[in-house]
């Protein structure tokens, strides 16, 4: 991107920074300055600074996604994420604004997390049993098998090229499907996108989990499932996950974890299969090696030795 598009987009982000803040009571004081928070697949997070040096989060909202079926519609969203900070497990929300759509947080100040870590693993078991078991009802189901099926159809429709042998590895995930038997009578409030990038640790050793975009009711193992995958946890700390989640090893809830961990690689899959084929709406992310590279764990999960034991205990 040139010199000059970049000065634009700053441009037009600080119009519609300013209109957020402007809705905002105590934040549009004249002195306010914000910084642009690098990552956000979906959305563009800023943190601001007002005249008395308090600090918040506000993220501009992208619609755009909604209509692939990426995101949820974003009142889903938005009001799990109030629900969340008023249970303390996310950040405080202090406003949501229209025009720009967005969402303003307080700023947590705390550290990522390291998942490698015994203790910070076991840290973040606990504090994903508080919020499954919090009482929360968040705004939808989420279903990663079915919710995947109807991102993929977007993507197709949009002209992915999916790998060759996805029709082949397919068989395999539909009956991971079919042995989990997900039903939603039995779906807790669930982070769905929780991994270190969403975890923070606060200065008096509080976690807190943050970015509910994905945020829905669902499988109690889903959310183990999806750090043991995208933190590339080894077989001993998944035990020690799960362990630190239940209070005790089952291994039959460790092999749901397992199969679960296939459900998230997927469903991961299937976004950055459709964020690929419409690429142009956050250029700056490497979707198609995201995409390859969660193949890659998809392959290898179920390529293991050991994959086929966990799926006749769930089977079972």
């Amino acid at each position: 991107m040139s010199t000059n598009s970049n000065v634009q987009e700053i441009s037009a982000y600080s119009e519609r920074v300013g209109r957020a803040l402007s809705k905002v009571p105590g934040w549009d004081d004249g002195k306010a300055t914000w910084s642009w928070i690098s990552g956000g697949g979906a959305h563009k997070n800023f943190i601001i600074t007002n005249g008395n040096n308090a600090q918040a989060v506000l993220k501009l909202w992208n619609c755009d996604w909604e209509g692939l079926g990426v995101i949820p519609p974003s009142a889903v969203p938005l009001l799990n994420t109030v629900e969340a900070g008023r249970f303390g497990i996310g950040a405080p929300v202090i406003a949501i604004v229209d025009d720009p759509l967005g969402i303003m947080l307080e700023f947590l100040p705390g550290t990522p997390v390291d998942l490698k870590d015994p203790g910070i693993l076991h840290l973040v078991a606990k504090r994903a049993r508080s919020l499954h078991d919090s009482g929360m009802c968040f705004k939808r189901d989420f279903n990663p098998f079915a919710d995947a099926r109807v991102i993929l159809s977007s993507a197709e429709r949009k002209g992915a090229t999916l790998p060759d042998d996805y029709k082949e590895i397919r068989k395999t995930i539909d009956r991971v499907e079919k042995a989990l038997d997900l039903r939603p009578r039995d779906f807790l409030p669930s982070h769905n996108d929780l991994y270190s990038a969403n975890i923070l640790r606060l200065a008096d050793g509080t976690i807190r989990f943050i970015d509910y975009d994905l945020s829905g009711n669902s499988d109690r193992c889903y959310d183990l499932g999806l750090i043991a995958t995208f933190e590339g946890l080894d077989p001993e700390k998944v035990d020690k996950l799960t362990e630190s989640y239940f209070g005790q090893f089952d291994s039959k809830l460790r092999a749901r974890t397992e199969l679960l961990s296939v459900a998230a690689d997927h469903h991961q899959f299937s976004l950055f299969a459709v964020a690929l084929a419409a690429a142009d709406m956050n250029d700056d992310y490497d979707y198609t090696g995201f995409m390859r590279d969660i193949w890659g764990r998809i392959l290898g999960r179920i390529g293991d030795p050991g994959f086929g034991k966990f799926l006749s205990e769930v089977e079972a």
